[in-house]
């Protein structure tokens, strides 16, 4: 496990070398993000799925029932989010819960508030609300698969973005995400990674496959 976790940093260093910012998270960042993004839908009511004043998720989150349960208020949401909303839901969550840490499945407040912000600016606003979308369809089941490193650079980076993205009018992106799945030798993807590779990639995100080879890394994809 210590020499899968030295793999990884290597990898991460050598794109913080490339000129981008990230951080080896596998699906922690993606569960913190969601737990911003949909704070008041997790605890809004929703009749006996809240037993006592202490849980951090509703009882049905893991469960199909979730999304139908509150598909108004989640679809809404995705608008928001597709509409470039994010930013400014993340900081208002930030601002009222950081104080007291408050507990929520998912949320991890070690992720310095200003990465998430800008992670969340360089995002294609339709790709976050449809990796959105799919973790709120189905939380307990896309917990584990996500590539090991979440990267971004923004558009004031001396790594270039896309030119594609101005050419599509996608000008609100204030630059471009990438995942990174880090394999050592002889190491396969797993059914779950496979998933989620092709959850991202068809949202239009972009996914490595890292190949680190003796201190060396290829990237395959």
């Amino acid at each position: 496990m210590e020499n899968q976790l030295i793999v990884e940093e290597m990898c991460l260093s050598y794109y913080r070398h490339e000129g981008w910012k990230g951080y080896h998270s596998e699906g922690g960042i993606l569960r913190t993000l969601f737990a911003y993004l949909f704070f008041d839908i997790l605890f809004v009511y929703v009749p006996n799925v809240f037993q006592t004043a202490f849980q951090t998720c509703p009882l049905d989150l893991h469960t199909d029932a979730f999304y139908p349960a509150r598909a108004s208020q989640i679809n809404h949401r995705l608008v928001e989010i597709a509409n470039g909303g994010g930013e400014k839901i993340l900081r208002e969550v930030y601002e009222r819960e950081h104080e007291r840490q408050t507990c929520v499945v998912g949320l991890n407040w070690d992720f310095e508030i200003e990465d998430l912000v800008e992670l969340v600016s360089c995002f294609d606003r339709a790709a976050l609300a449809a990796v959105c979308k799919v973790m709120s369809e189905d939380y307990r089941a896309r917990g584990g698969g996500v590539p090991d490193l979440v990267l971004w650079r923004t558009a004031g980076d001396e790594a270039q973005t896309n030119r594609d993205d101005i050419i599509n009018n996608n000008i609100d992106r204030k630059g471009e995400v990438m995942f990174a799945e880090v394999k050592s030798a002889n190491d396969r993807l797993s059914d779950t990674q496979r998933l989620w590779i092709h959850v991202l990639t068809g949202a239009g995100v972009r996914v490595a496959l890292c190949n680190a080879v003796a201190r060396e890394v290829r990237t395959l994809l």
